[in-house]
């Protein structure tokens, strides 16, 4: 009776923000491997006494351990709360427990929660896969796409069926968004597929039978992928970029081939060039992706496809017939493709994952060439400005890359072209990866940090720069701003990726380690507003609201966007803000789903700790 009067109080104490309680014991919802770091956090306010907390069983409530929590403080501007860590990595033995803690207002415990191996891919992979499968574009939306029309009104049709639509609120589908913005371009669905053709690749390595079925399940996934991105290959160019489902109805009849984002011009910053409009001396070309929106990740994923043994609704060859033409195409018309007819740093980190995935299958020395020229380029974007050391520069200039979704991917792409790159080219590329990381380190620990959120230096419309916790919302992308659960789990990828190259050096290696498992313990439930944002994981999932209606409701094992600054004070934090507060259509910026979310998650999780 006792234990579960305690569980009964974990769900009240640290549970819902509506019952008041002003004391919450925050831990990752899922649980924790037995040999990494586990980390919890106390939220209350300045002025709780919070002494000692106790790991207990929840079988007999007997203490396992007893743990001083570390008083941290504010945290920038969050709210008035008050932060202490908990250090309870010293616990390595199977089972689950909760965490009870001593203050002036009696006991306060957390959510029960495990210590288990293989406790993330055991808990979480199977439904990032499921909320794949249930994005799939089926139904009547695929009746449409097999005769689908251009926006611009050409009397020809294409087939475009499947794939997966773009979030639980969008049933576009996208290869990649915000191309206007040069900076902040995402990785929609070729994402998707190179996510899931690398993950079935790490979970084969690691040659455990408890993956069969999950490999499985990939396999079809990325092959339906793979499907898609043949379908929606230009036969004289690159791959559309994006397939429309506007209007408030979403009806299939109106569902287009659109241009991403369509024509116009925007002026940046004082500090900047103006933007290139969209030229009309190829029209075809607005429907076509380079390689930083989509083109180039779309070409890794069919390159890595088409060495599956087996192949979709097309053949292995297809498929890499596919990848290799657009290669060539883009390698002669990528910059009359981007937007300000320049490369930076997505062009160079797509093209590199292109290459390096040609290279691999075909064995081509050209595409072993042009990778090596592509991560020289990348390579020599690390830059300085004031204190911060060894950022990524996304222009030509010093401008710092910081991203919505892809944060990682600069190291990602490094990472994987070691596995062609030569002896001499080798250490260059580990070191600046590791200066790349270390960077990563350095500005996460440089303020009080319970939560170890990864932060990053960012530059706003006007060209002044800070370092932040979140995106802002006065950049280039504007109005555009939201969670970014995708970008933190990019960086967790690319820190558990990395961690292996450098066992020599054991701290560095475990700092990236703990690093990776803190951007995964947030996104399950580790964060201040007690939320796990994948859905039917955990104890508490947003709900995904419409302008007070939820119709849109969120699919199990998706993510959701996640948690941003304050609404009017970037110092600030926020989440879940209702329409009925707001007044504006700003629910979906914390609560809807959106593949690149699970794209990388699954990613960071299949590398294992």
């Amino acid at each position: 009776m006792k234990r579960i009067l305690i569980l009964i109080a974990a769900a009240v104490l640290s549970g819902s923000q509506a019952y008041g309680q002003k004391i919450r014991v925050l831990t990752d919802q899922v649980g924790y491997y037995p040999s990494g770091s586990k980390r919890a956090v106390v939220e209350a306010y300045r002025g709780e006494a919070i002494r000692n907390c106790y790991v207990k069983l929840c079988s007999d409530d007997s203490i396992v351990a007893e743990v001083k929590p570390v008083e941290v403080g504010r945290i920038d501007q969050w709210e008035n709360w008050y932060f202490w860590t908990i250090d309870f990595s010293s616990v390595h033995r199977e089972g689950k427990y909760y965490l009870d803690c001593e203050t002036d207002k009696g006991s306060v415990c957390s959510f029960p929660f495990l210590i288990q191996r293989d406790v993330l891919e055991r808990h979480t992979l199977s439904d990032a896969v499921s909320y794949f499968k249930e994005q799939r574009c089926v139904g009547q939306m695929e009746k449409a796409d097999k005769r689908m029309t251009f926006a611009d009104g050409r009397k020809d049709t294409v087939d475009v069926h499947g794939g997966w639509q773009d979030a639980t609120g969008d049933y576009g589908k996208h290869l990649s968004g915000l191309a206007f913005t040069n900076y902040f371009v995402t990785q929609q669905i070729p994402m998707v597929v190179y996510s899931l053709c690398k993950s079935y690749q790490m979970l084969s390595a690691r040659n455990d039978e408890n993956f069969r079925q999950y490999k499985r399940r990939i396999l079809d996934e990325l092959l339906y992928g793979a499907d898609y991105l043949v379908r929606i290959k230009d036969p004289k160019g690159s791959f559309y970029l994006s397939v429309a489902a506007p209007g408030a109805g979403k009806l299939p009849k109106d569902r287009r081939i659109v241009p991403e984002n369509g024509s116009f011009t925007i002026t940046k910053s004082n500090s900047e060039s103006a933007r290139i409009s969209q030229s009309s001396e190829k029209q075809s070309s607005i429907y076509e992706a380079s390689f930083m929106t989509g083109g180039g990740i779309a070409i890794a994923a069919l390159a890595m496809a088409s060495q599956f043994k087996v192949s979709g609704d097309y053949s292995s060859a297809t498929y890499l017939k596919c990848a290799e033409d657009a290669f060539r195409y883009l390698q002669k018309n990528n910059l009359f493709l981007d937007f300000d007819r320049q490369d930076n740093i997505i062009d160079d980190y797509c093209a590199l994952a292109a290459a390096t995935e040609l290279y691999k299958t075909t064995g081509d020395e050209a595409y072993k060439s042009a990778a090596d020229r592509r991560a020289e380029s990348l390579m020599s974007r690390l830059a300085s400005w004031g204190k911060y050391k060894n950022f990524w520069r996304a222009d030509n200039g010093n401008r710092p890359f910081f991203h919505p979704t892809d944060e990682g991917m600069p190291v990602v792409s490094l990472i994987y072209y070691l596995d062609i790159c030569d002896h001499g080219t080798r250490a260059k590329v580990l070191d600046v990866i590791k200066k790349s990381l270390e960077f990563d380190l350095a500005i996460t620990s440089e303020v009080p940090n319970a939560f170890g959120y990864a932060r990053e230096l960012v530059q706003h419309l006007d060209g002044k720069r800070n370092s932040s916790f979140f995106f802002p919302h006065d950049t280039e992308a504007a109005p555009w701003w939201q969670g970014e659960d995708a970008r933190i789990a990019s960086l967790a990828c690319a820190a558990r990726l990395a961690a292996p190259y450098f066992k020599s050096d054991s701290p560095f290696a475990d700092k990236l380690k703990n690093f990776a498992d803190n951007q995964l313990n947030w996104i399950l439930g580790l964060n201040p507003f007690d939320m796990c944002m994948m859905n039917g994981v955990g104890y508490n999932n947003p709900e995904y609201m419409f302008f007070g209606s939820y119709q849109y409701a969120e699919m199990p094992g998706g993510i959701s966007n996640g948690i941003t600054c304050g609404l009017d004070n970037p110092h600030g934090i926020a989440f879940d803000i209702p329409y009925s507060v707001t007044g504006k259509d700003y629910d979906w910026r914390w609560t809807e789903q959106w593949l690149p979310h699970d794209a990388w998650f699954l990613m960071a999780v299949s590398a294992g700790q």
